[in-house]
């Protein structure tokens, strides 16, 4: 709990720190729900929990902010043990462009016939802190990537930015933790031409190989960032650490591509 607190904390002077950097509109949703399920690993605490920042998600999403940012992490948090932990705590952040205020908040039990399972359901209203500073013309575009790969595998991909100018971040992410891929020793940190298709890797001289830990399948979650400014990503690579970097960038200088694909 103090683990959570403290990114928490880490969230709002983020926020207080990015706040005059954007216009900001209130929008105000109701009756907006999340559930979680009861389970042998999930105490009803923790349902009733997890379900509340279900709500507060989908609230941010029905106030239009950042639909798809957490495609990748939300699939991250179907995993349990330590990972599922650093995954969720990053979704209490729930840094994603706007801020979610509770006004009214109601929690009930709900019991599944068709699958004989618990859930705990959380139902809210609340005002959601939309930016309006968005850049629209700006985009990143991430082709080739496959959904599976089987070990040794070599990773390739295309990608092209719209609208400006850009510089690129690629972060890795696996079991052991996360990684800065590009820029890198051997590929500097170049500006990218609007419109023009690259290759990744950007030179002969880095192989991305797949690889796996153990004997079963391994997830790999990539995020490809664009930025208008030249802006150093320094640190380690955790997901905390790179979320806190990309959205202490203004939403209308950034734009972000989300992968995640499976070694067998």
């Amino acid at each position: 709990m103090e683990r959570k607190c403290l990114i928490v904390w880490i969230f709002l002077l983020i926020l207080m720190a990015a706040a005059p950097l954007y216009a900001q509109k209130t929008v105000k949703v109701k009756g907006v729900q999340g559930r979680w399920q009861v389970s042998e690993d999930i105490t009803l605490k923790e349902a009733e929990e997890r379900a509340f920042m279900e709500a507060k998600k989908e609230a941010l999403r029905k106030a239009g902010v950042m639909e798809n940012v957490w495609s990748v992490f939300g699939q991250i948090t179907q995993e349990g043990g330590a990972e599922f932990q650093e995954a969720y705590s990053q979704m209490n952040v729930l840094a994603i462009g706007g801020m979610v205020n509770v006004t009214k908040k109601e929690v009930e039990e709900f019991w599944d016939t068709s699958t004989r399972s618990l859930y705990k359901v959380v139902t809210i209203d609340a005002t959601v802190q939309k930016n309006e500073q968005v850049d629209k013309s700006y985009a990143l575009e991430v082709k080739g990537v496959s959904s599976l790969y089987k070990e040794g595998d070599v990773f390739t991909c295309k990608l092209k930015v719209y609208g400006t100018d850009s510089y690129l971040k690629f972060f890795w992410f696996d079991s052991d933790g996360g990684a800065l891929l590009y820029p890198n020793g051997y590929e500097g940190n170049n500006l990218l031409k609007a419109g023009k298709e690259y290759a990744i890797p950007f030179s002969n001289m880095v192989d991305y190989r797949m690889d796996k830990r153990g004997e079963s399948s391994e997830k790999i979650n990539m995020m490809f960032v664009a930025t208008k400014d030249n802006i150093p990503f320094t640190g380690e690579v955790t997901y905390q650490n790179v979320l806190k970097w990309v959205y202490a960038i203004p939403s209308n200088r950034r734009c972000a591509t989300y992968e995640m694909v499976l070694i067998k």
